[in-house]
């Protein structure tokens, strides 16, 4: 009895410990997926001073841009099955480090071919980073915490884009733009280091996947509707997101007639409001009854109703007014979709399933800028321009509808009480 008594006393505080160190996992998940979002916006800052020293034409700044998206959509399934065969924790910081050689070597180009190859190649073997976050946090995190966890690590995208815009003007006087890579190559690379040494695939106690992921794995992902149906209308939702940030600006520039600066000053309040939005979306989904996809229905039918009234707006006071409004339909609904792709797929599979959802919102971003200037080419209309945009979220929400799951969220949290006991 004494003996069981000790055991018992013993593993009290050690389940705490463990418990704990979920948030110590988001943690380094997050300041990794900073540092990612902060090389991905570099080029943006330094490309009219880089394009000096490689010799580019205005039309070419954007090329190494793409050739990075072309590198990592190509490789977000496989970068996920990866992550599932070999872990989140060893699949992210091979990712890193290698980003991070390529991101140094980046600094050291002199023309367009070699320096596009470069990019192409980050983009390649940065397709596991954000399958192996969510990965991770989907094993460390119970499903009544999820919102909360995945609200608070997808900040990450904006304050890397902040910090970009921030810090890179003043680094580059002191460096000039091959030495914010060479520095941001060494910081990504530590980065990769840090990853490995705090990082864990699992806590301690947890149940592990019966079987290892692989080819089947992937034919499964293919017949889950729930799974498939949550891209289809991840691709609507981003198809408006990504449409409108190519565009917002040149819109509001060519239609109303604003500046330059006014237009930037809504688009800088719709991405800030991203920094308080997408926690609190997280944490009023943990807390507030209902499924998921109810929850995403309901931000992605109000994503419709604000580009409409947007849309309809030629006042640039009402425009700054409702600036943070149309915010929270950008960005609102990126915490749901990334935090449900783990409650849809088989947990062997969390990080191919995540690559195969995230190649098909990328996808949004592809076609939705060219469907917005075609439109607004042929008719100069920036109502039908934003009606363009709505179609989007508006087919999300028809997409959504052939999910099944249960509307009460108590199962959900009976499951997330006894995974946080098993810590």
């Amino acid at each position: 009895m004494d003996a069981t008594k000790s055991a018992s006393d013993t593993a009290a505080p050690l389940v705490a410990k463990a418990s704990r160190y979920r948030w110590v996992i988001l943690a380094v998940c997050w300041l990794a997926y900073t540092l990612i979002y902060l090389n991905r916006t570099a080029w943006s800052v330094v490309a009219v001073d880089a394009s000096h020293s490689i010799g580019l034409s205005v039309a070419q700044l954007g090329i190494f841009a793409t050739a990075m998206s072309i590198g990592y959509v190509v490789t977000n399934i496989p970068g996920g099955i990866v992550a599932d065969l070999i872990g989140g924790r060893l699949a992210v910081g091979i990712s890193l480090v290698l980003a991070g050689v390529l991101t140094f070597a980046f600094g050291t180009v002199r023309n367009l071919g070699v320096g596009i190859a470069i990019q192409v190649l980050i983009g390649l073997v940065s397709g596991a980073d954000v399958a192996s976050f969510t990965k991770l946090l989907s094993r460390w995190f119970p499903p009544r915490e999820r919102g909360t966890a995945f609200g608070l690590y997808i900040t990450a995208t904006a304050f890397g884009s902040v910090l970009a815009n921030a810090s890179i003007p003043a680094l580059m006087a002191r460096l000039d733009w091959n030495g914010v890579y060479y520095l941001f190559g060494v910081l990504t690379v530590a980065a990769g280091v840090v990853c490995w040494v705090l990082l864990r695939n699992d806590p301690p106690g947890s149940a592990e996947p019966a079987e290892p992921g692989g080819r089947l794995g992937f034919a499964a992902m293919l017949k889950n509707r729930n799974l498939m149906s949550l891209a289809a209308a991840g691709l609507g939702m981003q198809w408006a997101t990504l449409g409108f940030l190519a565009w917002g600006n040149s819109l509001m520039v060519k239609s109303l007639g604003l500046s330059a600066g006014k237009a930037a000053l809504v688009m800088v309040i719709v991405s800030t409001t991203a920094i308080g939005v997408k926690p609190l979306v997280g944490f009023m989904s943990d807390r507030l009854r209902g499924t998921r996809k109810a929850h995403l229905m309901i931000l992605s039918g109000y994503f419709v109703l604000i580009l409409v009234v947007f849309g309809l707006v030629r006042d640039y006071t009402v425009l700054l007014i409702l600036a943070p409004l149309l915010g929270l339909g950008v960005y609102g609904y990126t915490v749901l979709t990334n935090s449900t792709v783990p409650q849809y797929a088989d947990p062997r599979f969390v990080g191919g399933a995540f690559g195969l959802a995230n190649t098909a919102w990328q996808l949004g971003g592809v076609f939705a800028p060219i469907a917005v200037g075609a439109v607004f080419s042929a008719t100069g209309s920036l109502f039908l321009a934003f009606g363009v945009l709505a179609i989007g979220p508006l087919l999300g929400v028809l997409l959504l509808i052939p999910i099944r799951e249960q509307a009460d969220r108590r199962s959900d949290d009976a499951a997330g009480s006894s995974s946080t006991v098993s810590l």
